[in-house]
């Protein structure tokens, strides 16, 4: 860059970084100055591959000790992904859009994962007329150290939310407007299944809608068969129908019906009515379809008795055994009490996933939920958690064993966990989710949740289980409150 410019003001600045608002002397054009000092920062960096993105870099280099990166502002050329994007893209211009993205997120993945995070952000990709991503990588670091966690199948997964939905995910609750296709590769994404974002790419292309909007059409072949179907239309020789007979009294030819025009070309061609009611063919495809009804009305009456006659021998058991012959009963056998299963006692959805008998299954003997029955919002009870401290407290109160076959067809599939939790203050929580295999923790995971006192919040966490014997489910939160929860719901997302 020259030198013939003037700083208009800062943007940010701390003890590694500065960033500067430039105007060119003789253009009066706009750009930013970025320098970066901190060695740290300077090693989370690789120059090349940030010139590689479709960007605003007008020039960038490194010397020995600093970054030195200018750029334009995106927002004078282009409109940011959620403004360009809202409320005008067809499903195809949605998938081309998400392609898009998919593959910026593969060209930034050999970054480190703070430049990654910085990059995959909908505050900083842009889209020009035809929906190319352009990104800012005016970049701004706040901290000299890495994040802990890779967030790019986090952040992908929702701004392929807000392409198809026009939101963001807030509290893992899904749009329901979006394609089932495209929901199992957002849910798959927050979960982290998925090795490099290329994999999220050919997901998205073997997926039926995908193939449906983008399949090929051959005009062609289509205009052949047309033709084709018309001459053997024409060669048909006519079919015997004088058993029909025709009400040329009482039908009038409807002249506003026949008159079709054709092509657009100005070129009037009434279309006649054809003599032969039926062909042949029509014929024997009327007969095949009444012999059709015919056949499943039989069958359709055969059951409706079928099941008349169960019903009248459930409903009249004693009149049927007083009809029986004498010689027709067996012998009777005494009944042993304790072979009889006894009826269900679970009245309420908590009861399903948190009661003695699943809990003394699992070995569970740490901090449970409390049974609560004043207040609750479906059934008679709910589960409630309560800290009488300052500290810190995590209480479990659901469980789902998966060894037992009620279960079980819930693994290795995306499953939703769903409740509805209210507080006695307003407090965030943590929904942790533990899963166990042979005794021992096989992995965990975890979400905040704010509550409030005044409401019953909503509570929805996608999670996969590839192998486990259980799962628990805990409440975590800090300081003296109550919470509570209840109308748990957990299956498969479908």
């Amino acid at each position: 860059m020259n030198n013939n410019y003037k700083i208009v003001r800062t943007i940010f600045e701390n003890t590694f970084q500065r960033v500067v608002e430039c105007k060119e002397n003789e253009t009066g054009d706009i750009f930013y100055s970025n320098i970066i000092t901190s060695p740290k920062v300077i090693n989370l960096i690789n120059i090349p591959e940030l010139k590689s993105l479709s960007s605003n870099i007008l020039e960038a280099y490194n010397t020995d000790d600093r970054i030195y990166i200018y750029t334009y502002p995106l927002n004078l050329r282009y409109k940011g992904l959620k403004e360009g994007i809202t409320g005008n893209l067809t499903l195809k211009q949605q998938f081309n859009l998400s392609e898009k993205i998919i593959m910026l997120a593969q060209n930034i993945f050999n970054m480190t994962d703070v430049v990654q995070q910085k990059i995959l952000d909908l505050d900083r990709i842009f889209v020009d007329e035809d929906h190319n991503l352009y990104v800012d990588l005016n970049l701004v670091f706040e901290q000299e150290y890495d994040i802990a966690d890779n967030e790019t199948f986090k952040r992908l997964g929702n701004i392929l939310h807000y392409i198809f939905s026009g939101t963001e995910i807030v509290d893992y609750n899904i749009s329901d407007t979006i394609p089932p296709d495209v929901l199992k590769i957002i849910v798959r994404c927050l979960t982290k299944e998925y090795v490099f974002p290329k994999d999220i790419f050919e997901e998205l292309k073997q997926s039926p809608i995908y193939g449906m909007i983008f399949a090929p059409v051959n005009v062609t072949d289509i205009n052949r068969s047309i033709i084709k179907e018309k001459e053997t239309a024409e060669k048909e020789p006519e079919a015997d129908v004088s058993f029909i007979e025709p009400e040329t009294d009482s039908v009038q030819e409807d002249d506003s019906v026949l008159n079709i025009y054709l092509n657009g070309d100005g070129k009037q061609e009434k279309v006649t009515k054809n003599k032969n009611a039926f062909s042949k063919k029509e014929i024997l495809r009327l007969a095949v379809s009444l012999l059709i009804v015919v056949i499943v009305l039989l069958i359709g009456n055969k059951i409706i008795k079928m099941f008349s006659a169960e019903e009248t021998i459930n409903e009249n058991p004693k009149e049927q055994i007083e009809n029986e012959e004498p010689g027709e009963q067996g012998p009777s056998e005494p009944t042993d009490p304790e072979d009889e299963t006894p009826p269900s006692d679970i009245t309420d959805s908590t009861e399903i996933y948190f009661n003695d008998k699943l809990l003394e299954s699992t070995g569970y003997s740490g901090t449970k939920a409390e049974i609560d029955n004043n207040i609750y919002l479906e059934g008679k009870n709910s589960l409630l958690i309560k800290n009488e401290g300052d500290g810190k407290v995590k209480s479990l109160f659901a469980v789902v064993d998966f060894t037992d076959e009620k279960f079980s067809y819930m693994l290795k599939q995306q499953i939703g966990i769903g409740a509805k939790i209210k507080s006695e203050k307003d407090v965030e929580v943590s929904v942790v989710l533990e899963a166990y295999n042979n005794g021992a923790l096989a992995s965990n995971f975890h979400t905040r949740l704010d509550i409030y006192n005044d409401m019953w919040s909503p509570l929805t966490v996608p999670i996969n289980v590839t192998n486990a014997d259980y799962l628990n489910i805990y409440i975590e939160y800090e300081g003296q409150n109550k919470v509570w929860v209840d109308s748990i719901y957990i299956d498969v997302i479908k």
